[in-house]
């Protein structure tokens, strides 16, 4: 019998968005799937900070868009984790200080800046505790929705490795790319770049890899016109349109700087997030390109199972969980 290539074993996980449900589960796939490398390819951050306000000698707050009161320590902890665990920011305060921080949005910025930061080192710390040790890599880069102060974070830790800037080595055949930005969006969010400024940058990148057709692209926003970049069409006003059976109408929002990128290098493998909606595969020429999809809001974790030998894709598998 011919010798068997060895392989690499890849967990890739995309737009957890703050969710503490979901990034726990992450932490334990490595060991439950038995990767040598764990990925998150960017959006981080939660999007959302919820008040809880002192009420009737316990605590109030809307859970879900329903209003939810504790009275006990233990109560509100668990609102707490209930909140977190869906991506949301917890914050006790009072309904005059809350009213003061929406009116200002510098305040309203520094306190999600705080919140948000004070979520990544505790994510920090866990994967740190539960991982260094075991052989398992953990990788985490930023997306469109994440704060420039979150690499500092991640580059002070001497476990997590910080993907983006820089090409990493996943093993002795493959190489990883990382671009953690977006195209332009309808929300003009923190990380964003035009087609042009998009294009330079992989190509900046790619020119110092040393096989790109063994190299992993891991770029944010998927390439456009696949089955991995469709999301509703929008309003100027961000509503959706619907179509003749109710249902939103869907449009192509990827990157062409991205598509043109992997349609000339032809890389062994993409791997892209950012549209939550489109969960799949696409094959854009030789190269496989994926889309684990994000459900995030209901704790739920989607992410893909990746095994590579030198030169091709062993398998892939979606998972959910």
């Amino acid at each position: 019998m011919g010798r068997i290539a060895k392989t690499t074993r890849i967990f890739y996980v995309s737009d957890l968005h703050g969710s503490e449900r979901c990034y726990r589960k992450f932490v334990n796939a490595g060991k439950i799937f038995q990767a040598q490398v764990l990925l998150i390819g960017g959006d981080i951050a939660g999007k959302t900070i919820t008040p809880l306000w002192p009420e009737q000698g316990g605590w109030a707050g809307l859970y879900l868009g329903r209003r939810r009161w504790v009275q006990t320590d233990t109560d509100l902890q668990r609102f707490e984790d209930d909140l977190r665990a869906i991506g949301s920011l917890p914050f006790r305060t009072t309904p005059q200080e809350w009213n003061e921080i929406s009116q200002d949005r510098a305040r309203a910025d520094a306190l999600f800046r705080t919140l948000a930061l004070d979520v990544l080192h505790r994510w920090v710390s866990l994967a740190e505790t539960r991982l260094k040790g075991t052989g398992i890599r953990t990788l985490i880069g930023l997306g469109n929705d994440d704060l420039d102060d979150m690499e500092a974070v991640l580059a002070a830790s001497d476990y997590v490795e910080l993907t983006d800037g820089r090409i990493l080595r996943l093993d002795d055949a493959h190489e990883l790319l990382t671009i953690p930005y977006s195209n332009i969006t309808p929300w003009h969010t923190n990380r964003e770049l035009t087609e042009p400024q998009l294009a330079e940058r992989i190509q900046a990148a790619a020119d110092t890899l040393e096989r790109k057709d063994r190299a992993v692209f891991n770029i944010h926003v998927p390439p456009l016109g696949t089955q991995l970049d469709l999301a509703p069409r929008l309003t100027a006003d961000l509503t959706k349109v619907m179509g003749p059976g109710g249902d939103p109408e869907l449009v192509h929002v990827g990157s062409s700087a991205v598509r043109q990128a992997i349609e000339e290098r032809q890389p062994l493998l993409g791997l892209h997030g950012h549209i939550h909606e489109s969960k799949g595969f696409s094959n854009v020429g030789r190269t496989l390109c994926i889309n684990p999809g994000s459900v995030y809001t209901e704790g739920v974790l989607q992410g893909l199972l990746v095994e590579l030998e030198p030169d091709r894709v062993r398998t892939h598998v979606l998972t959910t969980g």
